[in-house]
């Protein structure tokens, strides 16, 4: 399968319309469709960067796509290098749906994410502490 294909593919499975990945990713609609119908090569890892903010994807998968990583690598980088999440939200200026975080978000999204791994803590906890018969 060729890089226009999964493009599409990935889009259609967001369920967004070129013109919906256009506004999200600041890359026009013209240049997108003319990727999705193969008559534009590879784009730049700058355009592949946004192409990801807008369909909500990782960045290195659609590298991985591209042909500029290969998939063994990109899964390495992964599975090797954890990042402490509740740093990252705190340390960078994050970006969502084209709109910058402010601290007080960056704050609620770290509340967010504190109650629902909560929630699996207890139950992992409540599942050691059981006797085994």
């Amino acid at each position: 399968m060729y890089f226009y294909d999964k493009l599409r593919d990935m889009r259609k499975m967001k369920g967004f319309t070129i013109r919906e990945l256009a506004d999200r990713s600041g890359v026009s609609a013209a240049y997108i469709s003319q990727l999705e119908n193969g008559n534009r090569g590879i784009p730049s890892p700058d355009v592949l960067m946004k192409l990801s903010e807008g369909l909500n994807t990782s960045y290195s998968e659609l590298m991985d796509i591209a042909g500029y990583l290969e998939s063994s690598q990109a899964n390495q980088q992964f599975e090797s290098n954890p990042v402490n999440l509740r740093r990252f939200l705190r340390e960078n200026e994050l970006m969502f749906d084209g709109f910058i975080l402010t601290p007080e978000d960056k704050e609620w999204v770290e509340r967010m994410l504190t109650v629902l791994f909560w929630k699996e803590r207890q139950s992992n906890k409540s599942t050691e502490s059981e006797p085994s018969s």
